[in-house]
């Protein structure tokens, strides 16, 4: 899909800390449609597995999982799960070391699961955390969705089975994406231009 860089602009207040504006890319709208697509898709592969567990991977994620999941249909209901993995901190590209904060999962032994992340750059993170679930786990599926997929960036061999957008590589906020905390709560995707942090 190509995207106009053209349309709207976000320009933060200018008590914000950084200097920044933000180019919209993606609206709201475009997000919805493509997350109930998207939600077709996982129902299809899902719907006769028995008891699947979605685990989001946090803080990023949160907005893309919480739609998604409401437009999964499954004959058996979802587990919900979370972890907290980075790799960016306060910085515009991936420092290539993997920070697991929060590493909490009950045992999800042979289970069938769908693990849900923000973006797919580098790889590392999402290789790391693929790889540890079938070390610990052994699941019977095992597959992952991501609401951005920028290929351009990746380092490690990883491809999500259900990608929302394709992206160049940009600077992406917005719908749950931050830069340093901030702007996640923005209701589309936007590059971020013109910014100093």
């Amino acid at each position: 899909m190509s995207v106009d860089l053209s349309r709207r602009l976000y320009k933060p207040r200018e008590t914000a800390p950084i200097n920044a504006q933000i180019r919209q890319i993606y609206s709201a709208e475009q997000i919805h449609d493509r997350v109930q697509e998207m939600g077709k898709q996982i129902s299809k592969d899902f719907c006769d597995l028995d008891r699947p567990v979605v685990i989001g991977v946090l803080k990023g994620a949160l907005l893309f999982l919480a739609d998604l999941i409401r437009s999964v249909e499954c004959t058996d209901p979802l587990q919900l799960e979370f972890v907290r993995l980075a790799s960016y901190g306060a910085a515009t590209e991936s420092s290539g070391v993997v920070q697991t904060p929060y590493l909490d999962l009950p045992n999800l032994y042979q289970r069938n699961i769908i693990v849900v992340e923000d973006i797919i750059d580098s790889g590392r993170t999402a290789q790391f955390f693929m790889e540890y679930l079938r070390a610990q786990f052994n699941p019977k599926t095992l597959k992952l969705a991501a609401l951005l997929d920028k290929p351009s960036r990746r380092v490690v061999p990883m491809d999500p089975d259900y990608v929302g957008f394709k992206i160049d590589d940009l600077f992406v906020v917005g719908f749950g994406l931050d830069y340093a905390e901030q702007f996640r709560e923005l209701p589309f995707l936007g590059e971020m231009v013109d910014f100093a942090g």
